[in-house]
């Protein structure tokens, strides 16, 4: 029997424990790339890379930070794109920790404490942050399609990481953000479960704790998949606790370092948002999305207007930004319907976070750059778009609109 035919059949649970994965034959397989794989994090960098150049050396008058023109002219244009926005407070969490602005924990430590460390090889923050994001991004999709694989099957996985690799917003992925580091850890906690490497498990759950704070969310897809394993439960579930004890450390730090104990989030008030929950939430974003067509329909508002707070006008954003909850609520549906129960759960738990603390004037202002690290909703998506034979068109579609969101955002203006 081959390795790939010991593979589980797509849906099973457990996997048992075996040679693969502790010898060199299945490390090797666990790092190499499908060629698919492959094809999609390099065709979709260079339609980031193409365009975001286009968008620095064509500018629209709008004003950004220049935090890459040290590296050149060549540098600034391929790697300038990658600072815009949030960009700037991993940057400065990174040289100055959080001393600089009393707002920053919200920002988790781990992403800008990597950039600091690899800057001392790199000789700059910037080069340092995106190399972190793409190597982060490249495994990730690695990871991602070798999960989807398990579950679904070899079409389901490619049409997964072609999806994710050209989404509209995947310049996210490859810019100082957080977004590929925490799909990396996210992805690498449940696959190591599946695989029931709890420590493993354990210990990449923590590390994406310290990345965002929805990595604590990931305690409860872990305790789903533990329960079918009933080999040693406690020292199994031991290893579960590191990742409440990564949220804790991170508190402790801050109230050592003269910030509340709850610093990350009661500064979300300083970023114009405040907890209603998720049906709060919902209800606020329906009712603006009413008012903004109406507004649209009398033409009182148009639909396409962009500046440097993003390419549509406030309506026709919160308009969009209502579509992308209806689309998530529907892979959502098809995730709680096609996968294991823990996947569904993660990403329930997941999307309500995301619209939870609504801002005033766009009650779900970032959510399509949020759901973005929620990848089991692009598992099922994938696996819809794998059974219609819709990749080809969905890759066209996507790059189109990724070069885009990535001209207007490396000329400065809003994107999430």
């Amino acid at each position: 029997m081959t390795p790939e035919q010991a593979l589980p059949k797509p849906g099973r649970w457990p996997v048992p424990r075996g040679l693969e994965g502790r010898t060199a034959a299945g490390l090797m397989r666990l790092v190499r790339a499908p060629s698919v794989t492959l094809w999609a994090v390099l065709a979709s960098r260079v339609v980031v890379l193409v365009a975001g150049a286009y968008g620095v050396l064509v500018p629209r008058g709008w004003e950004f930070s220049p935090l890459s023109t040290h590296l050149g002219a060549a540098g600034n244009a391929l790697l300038g794109p990658a600072t815009r926005f949030d960009a700037a407070y991993y940057l400065s969490i990174a040289s100055h920790g959080y001393t600089s602005r009393p707002d920053l924990p919200v920002f988790f430590p781990l992403y800008p404490l990597l950039i600091h460390g690899l800057s001392y090889l790199t000789g700059s923050d910037v080069i340092a942050g995106v190399a972190i994001s793409w190597a982060s991004f490249g495994i990730a999709l690695v990871l991602l399609h070798r999960l989807a694989e398990l579950e679904l099957g070899n079409r389901a996985a490619d049409a997964t990481v072609l999806l994710l690799a050209f989404t509209p917003l995947s310049f996210f992925f490859t810019a100082v953000y957080t977004e590929s580091l925490f799909l990396l850890l996210s992805v690498g906690t449940i696959y190591a479960a599946r695989r029931e490497r709890w420590a493993l498990a354990g210990i990449l759950g923590a590390l994406a704790t310290l990345t965002r704070v929805t990595g604590i969310l990931l305690v409860v897809p872990i305790l789903i998949m533990h329960l079918p394993s009933r080999r040693r439960p406690g020292r199994h579930l031991g290893w579960v606790l590191l990742m409440p004890a990564a949220l804790v450390g991170y508190l402790a730090f801050l109230a050592a370092s003269g910030f509340s104990w709850l610093a990350p989030f009661q500064d979300e008030a300083h970023w114009d948002r405040h907890t209603t929950g998720p049906i709060g939430g919902i209800e606020l974003a329906v009712r603006l999305a009413i008012r903004s067509a109406g507004a649209i329909v009398r033409g009182a508002h148009p639909l396409y207007n962009p500046t440097r707070f993003g390419p549509l006008s406030p309506a026709g954003q919160s308009i969009y930004l209502l579509l992308v909850l209806l689309i998530a609520g529907v892979a959502l549906a098809s995730c709680l319907r096609r996968l294991p129960l823990e996947y569904g759960a993660f990403a329930a738990i997941a999307l309500m976070m995301c619209i939870s603390s609504p801002r005033p004037g766009q009650p779900l202002f970032s959510l399509d750059r949020f759901v973005l690290t929620i990848f089991p909703l692009w598992m099922a998506a994938g696996a819809w778009i794998a059974k219609r034979h819709l990749e080809r068109p969905a890759v066209v579609i996507g790059a189109i609109l990724l070069a885009f969101y990535t001209i207007q955002f490396a000329r400065g203006s809003f994107i999430a």
